[in-house]
């Protein structure tokens, strides 16, 4: 979700690219990202530049549980 609340769809065709800790991710046809739960604890960086030029980032502090 952006800042305003509203839904960005990270779906192939509606991003540029998808990077996490600046690697490129491969956009499929889920419009939201799933992060699997077997990686390790600690902090993930996304950014997702959109078709209508629009550049988000975001910091994913993740914690697994047990």
């Amino acid at each position: 979700m952006d800042g305003a609340g509203d839904r960005i769809s990270l779906a192939a065709g509606a991003v540029v690219y998808i990077k996490k800790d600046g690697v490129n991710l491969i956009p499929n046809d889920d419009e939201t990202l799933w992060f699997s739960s077997d990686n390790p604890a600690g902090q993930y960086n996304f950014e997702v530049l959109t078709t209508s030029g629009k550049l988000y980032v975001a910091i994913l502090d993740w914690v697994p549980t047990p």
